[in-house]
């Protein structure tokens, strides 16, 4: 069985490439378990900044798909003011070229933010889509933690003269959402993993046919366990997030602010992914008119697996305060590691937890029963030990590395057969 995947990233051959980031830890794993599988030859392809050739890393064959960067700063202007996407037409030649090269039994896309899924209208062969996060219904959250007159008033000078403002940002992922659409029309077969997504995809591709199949977290996330048996003397709150203005760092710093103010809790809240110069975090800081350090936030920048297992294993709860995700996979792998976590009720994550069992989950954009539910973890160990315990038992269920690869080879071989049986 060949199959050929289109990727967001180079999956591990970014470690060949030189380009080793933080991003598609997940996908990496499971390229090491579907390549690695009896039966399968498994092919990626990925959009580089470089001209490369066709190569082969460890088991799987790569096929880099040139994209020309816009090297004209008034081209990247024009692009940025009026949110046009790069040329769709152009690039899925390409992708078709890469096709007709690998000749695949199955095409497998990961996620629909980019242009792969528009060639499921220009190719025969059978096309299944992994949903990862849906543009669609998250560009209605875009402004739900800052409105975009006070993101407008507060955010960086620099960010406006170079089209990087709120606006301008909002304008591409609305090009990207009519893409989208386009995308979920087309398709037969998707993949997803909540409940939340299984709605979306209903109204979205109404012909498609949904499968379930979790994710594969990174390694280091199954190995090593919290093992405490107190709390931190400063009880120690950690999240990671990034530049988005849906993600919630509003929601950190309103909450830190009402337990400086009203509770006795000596706290840190490190928040992983952001730093001091990143445009969020200067804009809720004008905003709110509040130094960070004097509400106990903690900012430590982009982090590498490890140095992020670290922070878990000696923090006392993991707070996902986004307004809206589909499963966040820094939920799932705090999860995995046994800390106990809090993440607000917003699209996927009441299908990751089982309130008051393995977690507590609170209403999105209340910092008040965030900050409540806060107290409440940290006034008994005990019990909060005991969610991180059941947190784990079902992280490690939900994300088994044999059960995700079997299932997911089922799901092509389902998808083959039905082709089959279209085809006598």
């Amino acid at each position: 069985m060949k199959i050929l995947w289109f990727t967001n990233t180079p999956c591990a051959a970014a470690e060949k490439l030189g380009a080793e980031s933080n991003r598609g830890g997940w996908l990496k794993s499971l390229e090491h378990e579907i390549s690695n599988s009896p039966g399968v030859e498994l092919c990626i392809s990925f959009y580089s900044a470089t001209e490369l050739e066709p190569f082969k890393y460890n088991s799987t064959y790569y096929h880099p798909v040139f994209r020309k960067s816009n090297r004209s700063k008034i081209s990247r202007y024009l692009k940025r003011i009026t949110g046009k996407l790069k040329d769709d037409k152009v690039e899925i030649e390409r992708l078709l070229q890469v096709i007709d090269q690998v000749k695949p039994d199955l095409i497998h896309i990961h996620g629909t933010e980019e242009n792969f899924g528009l060639i499921q209208a220009k190719t025969r062969l059978p096309v299944v889509i992994s949903i990862q996060g849906i543009l669609t219904p998250y560009i209605e959250k875009f402004y739900a933690g800052v409105s975009s007159s006070a993101a407008s008033r507060y955010e960086k000078f620099f960010d406006k003269i170079n089209f990087k403002s709120a606006c301008f940002i909002h304008k591409n992922m609305a090009a990207k959402v009519e893409r989208e659409k386009q995308i979920y029309k087309l398709s037969g077969y998707v993949i997803g993993r909540t409940d939340w997504d299984r709605r979306v995809a209903k109204v979205l591709a109404p012909a498609g046919k949904y499968f379930y199949n979790s994710e594969i977290m990174r390694t280091v996330f199954y190995e090593a366990v919290v093992k405490k048996s107190a709390f931190n003397k400063c009880f120690t709150i950690v999240t990671i997030s990034s530049d988005a203005l849906y993600k919630g760092f509003e929601m950190i710093v309103q909450t830190a602010m009402i337990l400086s103010s009203y509770t006795a809790l000596k706290f840190t809240w490190i928040v992983i992914g952001l730093s001091e110069n990143t445009g969020i975090v200067s804009l809720i800081k004008r905003m709110m008119r509040i130094e960070l350090t004097n509400i106990s936030i903690k900012l430590v920048g982009s982090l590498n697996e490890l140095e992020i297992l670290k922070m878990l294993n000696s923090a006392d709860v993991y707070c996902q305060v986004s307004h809206i995700e589909n499963s966040p996979n820094s939920l799932c792998e705090a999860m995995l590691t046994g800390i106990p976590v809090v993440a607000s009720y917003a699209g996927g994550t009441s299908s990751l937890i089982d309130n008051g069992v393995d977690g507590l989950i609170v209403q999105d954009g209340d910092p008040y029963s965030l900050s409540g539910t806060i107290l409440e973890i940290a006034s008994d160990f005990n019990k909060s030990s005991q969610y991180g315990v059941n947190a784990r038992v079902k992280a490690l269920r939900r994300h088994d590395k044999g059960t995700i690869t079997n299932g997911l080879l089922n799901i092509y071989r389902t998808i083959l057969d039905e082709k089959k049986l279209a085809l006598c």
